[in-house]
C-alpha cells in the first residue's frame, strides 16, 4: 500500500470530492473565524496599530506554515516566478485591500455602516465574475442574495427602518468598501492560480509576499503614527489573527472558494454577519432581540438559494 505523503493527499482530495458538503462546511467555519477577526478589530482600536497587527499576523502565519511547505516552495520556484505578477495581484487584493483595511476601518466606522458596506461583497463578486469571466448569474443567485440582504438589513437596522436616516458616511466606510472590493477581487481571480501549486503552498506564498508588500507601510506607521508595542493585548491579538484568521480561516476559505466558485462562496458573507452578531452577544455583551430571529431565517434561506445552483462551467 502506498503511504507516501502525495498518495495520502490524493486520497484526502478524492474523499472530499465525493462528499459535496465539505466545501460548504469549510466556508461556514471560515466565516466563524473571520467573524472573530471583526470582533477583535472592534475591541482593540487605540491599543494596537492596524497595519502593525496585519503585518505581524502575516509574519506569524507564514512562519507557522513554512516548515510544511519549504520543500514544495523550492520545487515550484520556476512556476512561482512565471506567475509572479498574478501572485502579487492576489497578494495585494488579499493582504492590503482585503484584510489590512478592515483593521483601519474599524477605528472609524460604526457597526451599522460597516454592516451596510460589507453586505455588498456578494454583489461585487458576482459583478466581477461577470465582468472578467462572463460567468452566468442565475435568477436563483440574484434572488438568494436579495433575500439574504433583507435579513442583514433587519439586523443592522435593529428592526427599525428609520435607522437608515441615521446612516452617515465617514472615512471608515470607504476603508470597508476597499476591503470588500479587495476580498471579492481575490476570490474571483483565485481561479487563475497555478494548478500545479498545492493550496497550502499557495497560501504560504501569499503570506510571504504579503509580508514584503506590507513592510513599507508598517515602517511608515511605526515611524509616524504608532509603534507596535509588545504587551499582553498585542501578543494575544497577533496570535489570534495569525493562527485562527490568517492560517485556519484563509485555508478553509481557499478550499471552499476553489471547490464551489467565487459566486457561491461570496454568499457566505451573510453567515459571517450572523456569527458576528452571536459573538458580539457573547463577547461584547449585546442582547439578542426579537428581530434577530426572522433576520437569521432570511440569511439562511438566501445562502441556500445561492449555494444550491450548480457551478457554471467555462
Amino acid at each position: 500500500m502506498d503511504t507516501t505523503p502525495n498518495s495520502k493527499l490524493v486520497r484526502i482530495n478524492n474523499y472530499l470530492n465525493r462528499h459535496a458538503a465539505w466545501p460548504y462546511a469549510a466556508l461556514t467555519l471560515s466565516m466563524l473565524f473571520f467573524a472573530s477577526n471583526q470582533i477583535l478589530g472592534r475591541i482593540i482600536p487605540g491599543e494596537v496599530p492596524p497595519i502593525g497587527l496585519s503585518f505581524w499576523r502575516w509574519v506569524l502565519a507564514g512562519l507557522l506554515i513554512l516548515p510544511f511547505t519549504w520543500r514544495r516552495l523550492l520545487e515550484h520556484i520556476d512556476l512561482i516566478l512565471v506567475n509572479i505578477k498574478l501572485l502579487l495581484k492576489l497578494t495585494f487584493a488579499l493582504v492590503i485591500l482585503g484584510n489590512t483595511t478592515i483593521y483601519i476601518a474599524l477605528h472609524y466606522t460604526t457597526a451599522i455602516n460597516a454592516g451596510v458596506v460589507s453586505m455588498t461583497q456578494p454583489a461585487v463578486t458576482i459583478f466581477l465574475t461577470w465582468l472578467f469571466f462572463r460567468e452566468t448569474v442565475t435568477r436563483s443567485q440574484i434572488l438568494g442574495a436579495l433575500i439574504a440582504a433583507v435579513g442583514v438589513l433587519v439586523i443592522i437596522l435593529r428592526g427599525d427602518i428609520q435607522a437608515l436616516a441615521n446612516v452617515t458616511i465617514n472615512i471608515g466606510d470607504f476603508w470597508m468598501l476597499a476591503s470588500v472590493c479587495g476580498f471579492a477581487y481575490y476570490a474571483v481571480f483565485l481561479r487563475q492560480s497555478p494548478k500545479g501549486i498545492p493550496p497550502l503552498v499557495l497560501l504560504n506564498i501569499l503570506q510571504i509576499l504579503g509580508v514584503l508588500v506590507l513592510l513599507p507601510f508598517y515602517l511608515w506607521e511605526t515611524a509616524y503614527v504608532m509603534p507596535m508595542e509588545v504587551n499582553y493585548t498585542t501578543v494575544i491579538s497577533v496570535l489570534w489573527a495569525g493562527i485562527i484568521v490568517a492560517v485556519a480561516a484563509m485555508g478553509l476559505w481557499n478550499f471552499g472558494n476553489q471547490a464551489v466558485g467565487a459566486n457561491k462562496a461570496s454568499a457566505f458573507v451573510y453567515v459571517r454577519l450572523l456569527f458576528i452578531t452571536i459573538l458580539a452577544m457573547i463577547i461584547l455583551g449585546e442582547v439578542l432581540q426579537p428581530y434577530h430571529f426572522p433576520a437569521f431565517a432570511f440569511i439562511i434561506l438566501g445562502v441556500y438559494l445561492v449555494s444550491r445552483v450548480k457551478r457554471q462551467t467555462m
